[in-house]
């Protein structure tokens, strides 16, 4: 399927693994030009060489902080320098935030506002006005946990009526149990939040929780992703997209 985002310029958050890492592979073979960050230099150098030797494409790499504003400025700048202004943005950085209300920190929870609100949201305005401009920019967003995905579903809601007569789209994809670093990272959590031994009773428990009884795989998520960043999407915005294999089990 030809997604019509060929030769567009796209920036990916998080873009060096999981699920960030695959978005930007679909983007790239469906043409897009596309600028990935990460914290991490030599990882992003990793996941860059990998992502050109895989796809053909064009990719530059920022190391970059969403949490800082300087970071995300940089991001935005070096991104419109080398592939011209931005047509899609993809906030997919963040990180899992384990526990109840008993493990959860206000430094925790200021951490994640940061990074999955305000750096969402940063890198948002020093974006949008070129879309609005060029009357074309989908935007979807790859949300993770808690208290900052009601944010940000109340922001897409919010942008998507704002931004709705320059033709600029803005949906939220939401996951369930993707089968990535993050989570592995998080085992502990999930182990005492299940009640389980180990972590491979937890997996299992975990894929129970929805209708597939599987984990989903980065590459469904960043499916998604790229139909929405593209133009066969043209006529959706304003949506929470649940790509979590039918573990919302019901409508509220």
């Amino acid at each position: 399927m030809d997604l019509g985002i060929h030769g567009r310029s796209a920036i990916v958050t998080g873009g060096a693994r999981g699920i960030g890492r695959e978005i930007a592979k679909k983007l790239l073979e469906a043409g897009a030009r596309v600028t990935i960050c990460a914290r991490t230099e030599a990882t992003l150098e990793q996941a860059r060489d990998e992502l050109v030797a895989k796809t053909g494409g064009e990719v530059l790499a920022v190391v970059a902080d969403m949490a800082v504003a300087a970071d995300v400025e940089r991001l935005a700048r070096r991104a419109s320098e080398r592939f011209g202004a931005v047509d899609i943005l993809v906030n997919n950085a963040g990180q899992m935030y384990s526990g109840r209300f008993a493990a959860m920190t206000e430094e925790g929870l200021r951490g994640q506002l940061e990074t999955k609100l305000f750096g969402f949201m940063r890198a948002i305005r020093l974006v949008v006005d070129g879309m609005r401009a060029r009357r074309w920019g989908p935007d979807p967003y790859m949300l993770g946990s808690g208290i900052t995905n009601s944010a940000l579903l109340n922001v897409t809601k919010a942008l998507s009526t704002e931004l709705g007569p320059d033709n600029v789209l803005v949906n939220a994809v939401c996951p369930g149990w993707v089968d990535t670093g993050m989570w592995k990272r998080n085992v502990p959590g999930l182990v005492a939040e299940l009640g389980v031994a180990s972590e491979d009773e937890a997996r299992r428990v975990a894929a129970g929780k929805n209708a597939l009884g599987r984990w989903g795989r980065p590459e469904e998520l960043a499916d998604a992703v790229a139909f929405l960043c593209s133009e066969r999407a043209s006529f959706i915005t304003g949506v929470s997209l649940n790509v979590d294999g039918g573990r919302l089990k019901s409508l509220w």
